[in-house]
């Protein structure tokens, strides 16, 4: 309600309603954050695991050391793409997975709840790629330009297509969609709330 000598604007609530509770603008306020920071936290945790397991799980194509520098062979040139397809095949399960829980999880407010799953998987999927790049091989130049003719230097392990990126953020989408297309919540008194 509004005083009209003051200007003001008073929120009714219940006598057995807490300050803060759900229904509240400081409770929205507040479970707005815990939501933020589960589904932000969450993802940044799946993308650390996802680049240890990227990092893992990846044998990363070599170059042999020749007297005229460093060659690729076809075979070890075809290995290079592998990197990439592991890195979809992760980011597709743990963005898929995560997307249905999170959204199942976190149903309060959909809205927010799609935004924060959407920011925390672009970031996801950076540090997925970065934890992979520092835990993965160096840059092969020096280690080439020190190596024995013959020797084998393992590439460094990146995405080399952009579009992989991608990959985090859809998939979580793909699962947020699913939950927000299933619901079974029953619709509250408020109208405003349907």
């Amino acid at each position: 309600m509004s005083d009209p000598t003051t200007g003001s604007v008073s929120v009714s609530r219940s006598p057995d309603e807490p300050p803060g509770a759900p229904g509240t603008p400081g409770g929205r306020a507040r479970g707005g954050r815990a939501d933020a920071a589960v589904i932000l936290g969450t993802l940044l945790v799946l993308g650390l695991v996802g680049g240890v397991l990227w990092w893992l799980l990846v044998d990363p194509a070599t170059y042999t050391r020749t007297r005229q520098g460093g060659v690729m062979s076809e075979a070890q040139f075809a290995r290079q793409f592998d990197a990439d397809g592991v890195y979809v095949a992760i980011a597709a399960v743990a963005g898929l997975l995560s997307g249905l829980a999170l959204s199942w999880w976190r149903r309060r407010d959909p809205l927010l709840t799609s935004l924060l799953l959407v920011v925390g998987s672009v970031l996801a999927a950076a540090l997925m790629a970065l934890v992979g790049r520092l835990l993965g091989p160096g840059d092969p130049g020096p280690a080439l330009r020190s190596a024995a003719v013959g020797a084998r230097v393992p590439v460094r392990l990146t995405v080399d297509a952009f579009p992989v990126y991608l990959v985090w953020p859809l998939a979580v989408l793909a699962g947020n969609l699913f939950v927000l297309l299933n619901r079974s919540d029953p619709p509250t008194g408020d109208p405003a709330r349907r």
